[in-house]
C-alpha cells in the first residue's frame, strides 16, 4: 500500500479532476505510483500562446462572450491555489472586467459540446479563484478549435458539488494508497497510456 511521506494534506492538482473523469485509475497511477507515461506526438498537452492569441483574435469585443463590456483585462497561465480546498493548478486565462473575473479555457480538438471533464476542470478553477480573489464566479468560458468556438459554462450548484465530490474521491485514493475499480469503456482503455499496468482490463 502507498503511502504519504509529506505529513502536510495532499493538495490536488486540478488536472487529475479532469483525468478521474476519463478513468479513476489515472490518479493512482500518477499521485501514488508516480509513473510517467510519455505521451504520442499527437496528443496535444496544452495550448501555445500563439494559439491562444489566433482564437481570442476572432473577436474583438466581448459579445461572444455575452457580455456587454468594452473594457477588459486578460492573464494568462494563472496559478491557483487554496490550502482549505486542497487544489491547485494553472488554468489558461483569467478574464477580468471593473465587476467580475471568469475562467477561460482553451482546447484545441474541434467538437460541437463539451465533456464533463472539462466542466469539472473549469469549474475547480473557479471554486478556488473565488477564495484567492474574495467574490463570486458565475460562469466561465471554453473556446474550442482553431476559430474558438465559444461555449458558455454556468457555475451551478450541481457542477459546484460534482467537483468538491471528484476532489474528495481523488483525495480518498490518494491517501489510502489503493488502485480503485475502473468502469472505463474498452475505447477508453485503448486511449489510455497507462491501460499496460490494468491487468484486468480486456
Amino acid at each position: 500500500m502507498f503511502q504519504l511521506m509529506d505529513s502536510k494534506p495532499y493538495s490536488v492538482p486540478i488536472s487529475l479532476l479532469r483525468q478521474f473523469c476519463f478513468c479513476p485509475r489515472i490518479p493512482f497511477y500518477q499521485a501514488c505510483m508516480q509513473i510517467d507515461v510519455k505521451y504520442p506526438v499527437w496528443v496535444s498537452q496544452g495550448v501555445n500562446e500563439h494559439d491562444r492569441y489566433e482564437m481570442l483574435s476572432k473577436r474583438r469585443n466581448l459579445n461572444k462572450f455575452g457580455l456587454d463590456t468594452l473594457q477588459y483585462n486578460i492573464r494568462h497561465n494563472v496559478y491557483l491555489h487554496s490550502e482549505d480546498l486542497r487544489m491547485h493548478g494553472v488554468c489558461d486565462s483569467i478574464l477580468s472586467t471593473d465587476s467580475d473575473k471568469y475562467i477561460v479555457e482553451f482546447k484545441l480538438s474541434d467538437r460541437e459540446k463539451l465533456n464533463l471533464a472539462e466542466k469539472v476542470q473549469l469549474t475547480a478553477y473557479a471554486i478556488v479563484a473565488e477564495e484567492m480573489y474574495g467574490l463570486k464566479i458565475a460562469k466561465g468560458f471554453i473556446l474550442i478549435g482553431k476559430k474558438g468556438k465559444t461555449f458558455i459554462v454556468d457555475i451551478d450548484k450541481g457542477l459546484r458539488d460534482k467537483t468538491l465530490s471528484i476532489r474528495d474521491h481523488v483525495i480518498d485514493i490518494v491517501e489510502r494508497g489503493i488502485m480503485p475499480n475502473s468502469a472505463a469503456t474498452e475505447g477508453k482503455c485503448c486511449q489510455c497510456e497507462y491501460f499496460n499496468f490494468c491487468a484486468d482490463r480486456f
